[in-house]
């Protein structure tokens, strides 16, 4: 939806540029998380988590790779949480002189990390954990797996994108309007919301798990995002909602689950 203009045209390259910016960082970063879910699958021996590939350049951790994937795992969930706090985004959209450039520059870390993740990754011995071979409980998985990005991706473009890939403020300069809610606008409580607060984690989660095939490094991923998620969501994430959206969002927490769908949670907590 388009409110009443609000906001006095501004057309100039700077806001041009800053929308093509915001537009390739998403670009970038869908393409390296999808590159990250074909890796995690191992679609192929050039592209597993589980076989060190031929643009793979060992370096001195790769002797060791509990410790090598560990600190690759640590400095992505610690980047992710320390750029996320409201204080640190103030403070680096004050040095990069604004909200957008912060986004774009939020955008291309994440991707960085992501591509690091993939590029150092060190397979570890004896990978298999379990491998359900039975055919139909094996596609059924395969299925589960599926509905898991899908979810993950329908959350995300159920919230304001605009706001995300930082462009929504240059392209109301270019345009003179407001353009739909922005970053404190409505709370979201349909559709995957309405099943469970945080659909994109559940999404990904469901993902890692229901792999028919676990492997080591599979099951690292999977144990170290989870706990990072299970920690950081109600220690960072749910707090912040809260100073946003106020009593809203705690009502929001009274009936809708935070990660797994819980049949009759609402009346549970009437």
């Amino acid at each position: 939806m388009v409110a009443r203009a609000e906001v006095a045209p501004g057309v100039g390259a700077c806001e041009i540029v800053k929308v093509l910016i915001g537009m390739f960082g998403v670009l970038v970063e869908k393409i390296t998380i999808t590159y990250f879910w074909l890796f995690y699958s191992g679609v192929s021996e050039s592209v597993s988590i589980d076989v060190v590939s031929t643009w793979h350049r060992p370096g001195l951790l790769h002797s060791y790779p509990l410790l090598n994937n560990s600190l690759l795992l640590l400095f992505f969930c610690l980047a992710h949480s320390i750029l996320a706090r409201k204080s640190i985004k103030n403070l680096v959209s004050i040095v990069l002189l604004s909200d957008s450039v912060y986004r774009h520059f939020y955008l291309f870390q994440s991707s960085l990390l992501i591509f690091l993740i993939c590029y150092g990754w060190t397979p570890h011995a004896n990978p298999t954990l379990w491998d359900i071979q039975f055919s139909p409980l094996r596609e059924a998985l395969h299925g589960v797996c599926f509905v898991g990005l899908m979810m993950n991706m329908v959350a995300f473009f159920s919230l304001p994108v605009l706001d995300f890939i930082g462009v929504r403020e240059p392209l109301e300069k270019l345009t003179g309007r407001r353009l739909g809610r922005g970053e404190k606008g409505d709370l979201v409580t349909s559709g995957v919301y309405s099943i469970v607060r945080h659909p994109m984690y559940t999404g990904l989660l469901t993902f890692f798990w229901f792999n028919p095939t676990m492997t080591v490094s599979r099951f690292m991923i999977a144990a170290v995002l989870t706990a990072y998620v299970v920690m950081a969501l109600p220690l960072f994430e749910e707090p912040s909602l809260v100073a946003m959206f106020g009593d809203s969002y705690r009502e929001y927490q009274k009936t809708t689950p935070m990660l797994l769908p819980v049949p009759f949670y609402k009346q549970k907590n009437q």
